[in-house]
């Protein structure tokens, strides 16, 4: 879906890391919600942890290159979302949650008009800094609610803080990334950037003046 370099565990797969000698699996939670909750399930050379994400739809596992940590991408509601992530550092007796949905979304914002009020998908595409920076994408939603539906843009997360260090256009970040993107991503319109009364939805969410 976000990253073309993940692998998909929502089905009861696992995803392996590359030293392989970690891996990833999930399974569903009993919650009488409305989202999809998922237990995480951390299999290390010193044991076993688990976490529980509300986004276990489509989920997706994208291992940094030094078997640190993993981004977790997954839906909390139907195939068009809305998509979340996390971050998972793991350590030699336990495991850390790094949260980046929100933060994501605080630097995306608002900005094309919807029919009502929508946040972006928030989705892991590629480790910049091994267990360090990451970059994740702010898509919106693939649906005609929103102008521009479909299009992102990628922020690189310093996971120290975590921060937005950077902020990409689509553009750009095709030019960069563009074999990293997952097919959500790689199919959004580049027509939408250049001129964005191409992709307007329709009037009918305006907001109008007498």
């Amino acid at each position: 879906m976000y990253s073309a370099k993940a692998t998909t565990i929502y089905k009861g797969q696992s995803a392996t890391s590359p030293n392989g000698k970690r891996s990833v699996s999930i399974g569903a939670v009993s919650f009488d919600t409305d989202d999809h909750p998922a237990k995480v399930t951390v299999h290390t050379e010193q044991g076993e942890w688990s976490t529980t994400i509300r986004f276990g739809l489509d989920a997706e596992i994208l291992w940094s290159p030094d078997s640190g940590s993993f981004a977790i991408t997954g839906s909390n509601g139907g195939a068009n979302g809305q998509y979340e992530a996390d971050v998972v550092f793991v350590y030699a007796g336990h495991i850390k949650v790094v949260k980046l949905t929100l933060l994501i979304e605080r630097a995306f914002g608002h900005p094309v008009d919807c029919w009502t009020p929508e946040v972006p998908n928030v989705g892991a595409t590629r480790w910049l800094v091994p267990s360090k920076k990451l970059l994740v994408a702010a898509e919106i939603a693939h649906h005609s609610n929103c102008d521009s539906f479909g299009t992102f843009r990628a922020y690189v997360v310093d996971l120290s803080g975590p921060l937005v260090v950077r902020s990409i256009n689509q553009i750009r970040t095709r030019k960069l990334y563009g074999e990293d993107l997952g097919e959500e991503l790689a199919q959004a319109d580049d027509d939408c950037i250049r001129n964005p009364k191409w992709c307007v939805v329709g009037s009918y969410h305006k907001k109008e003046t007498n």
